[in-house]
């Protein structure tokens, strides 16, 4: 009866020390993570998104867990306001360092270049329209910028009178029976001269026949080759000069060439992102969670309630044992 006793009573302390005592766990405590990608303008505005965005206790699987860090990586970072500088130059470069700021060309204004206004004409001693001159007419010029000689083709404008000029010209006299005693010409009969052709008294004819302006005179006369004989007639040719006014015509040509001063600057356009301007972040927050320990006051409603199943069993026992000792008396009377 003793040695019951005793078993039963090693055996409820075990189960109080079981009860009452925290167990040992053999593996570390499970965290739980969340991830977010915030977009904020500020590290207090992706703190306070991560702080809304994240609950402080979460559940899974019958477990509690409490939030304990949340850890940020900031993956990329744009700049949204930009510093721009302007620079004067013949040649800009891509980039310009100026500090810890680097600038990129945006836009470059080359120096705007000058028209050279080009002129050409050609003259004419007779009358000509625009289908009998060419369209086009090519000049040399020297640039007013390079001061080099360029080759610019020159379109027509129109065909003008370009005045009254002195031209000499040249006709063919032909004389006939050169080998009698007074030549033919023009239906004139010529007293012979193997010299010099004998012309004076018969200019106007000349003239006339040359369709000479008026005004207009013979400067000279000469034989111009050899006698000649055609058809048993012998012939010989002279040439006389016609110095005679007459009326110019002009054709007008007019073109352009770009000159650019090879000193001149434009205007280099640069821009640069503006680090203490406003900014949007991407930042990663992660959120870690571990789990909820069980209060110790759990603990301690757990012991009483075995506690009290104790004093329970160990007051059954007791009657028990204590009407069966009262059996015994009795049988023992």
């Amino acid at each position: 009866m003793k040695r019951n006793r005793t078993i039963a009573v090693l055996c409820l302390c075990s189960i109080v020390s079981m009860a009452v005592l925290p167990q040992q766990v053999s593996a570390a405590e499970e965290s739980l993570t969340k991830e977010l990608v915030i977009t904020a303008s500020s590290e207090q505005d992706y703190k306070e998104q991560a702080e809304s965005a994240f609950d402080l206790e979460i559940e899974k699987d019958g477990q509690k867990y409490e939030r304990a860090e949340i850890r940020y990586e900031v993956t990329d970072t744009k700049y949204l306001d930009k510093k721009e500088k302007v620079v004067e130059t013949a040649d800009p470069g891509e980039t310009i360092i100026e500090g810890d700021l680097e600038y990129t060309l945006v836009e470059f204004k080359a120096p705007e270049k000058l028209e050279q206004r080009v002129t050409a004409y050609d003259d004419y001693d007779h009358v000509v329209t625009t289908a009998d001159v060419p369209a086009t007419k090519d000049t040399v010029i020297t640039n007013e910028a390079t001061r080099e000689q360029e080759t610019v083709t020159c379109n027509l404008t129109g065909i003008a009178p370009a005045g009254i000029t002195t031209v000499d010209t040249v006709m063919t006299i032909t004389i006939s029976n050169y080998d009698a005693a007074y030549y033919e010409w023009n239906g004139n009969y010529i007293a012979r001269n193997d010299q010099t052709p004998p012309i004076a008294g018969y200019e106007d004819q000349l003239l006339a026949q040359a369709g000479a302006t008026a005004g207009s005179v013979i400067t000279g006369c000469s034989y111009s080759g050899d006698p000649y004989t055609v058809d048993g007639v012998v012939y010989r040719d002279a040439t006389a000069t016609v110095q005679q006014q007459v009326q110019m015509y002009r054709a007008n040509y007019e073109g352009t060439v770009l000159v650019q001063d090879p000193n001149a600057t434009g205007q280099a356009y640069y821009s640069a992102p503006d680090p203490d301007g406003a900014v949007e972040l991407t930042v990663t927050a992660t959120a870690v969670y571990e789990e909820v320990d069980v209060p110790i006051y759990n603990y301690i409603v757990t012991a009483v309630i075995v506690i009290g199943m104790l004093v329970l069993i160990f007051f059954l026992l007791y009657l028990i044992a204590k009407r069966k000792r009262k059996k015994e008396k009795k049988a023992e009377v």
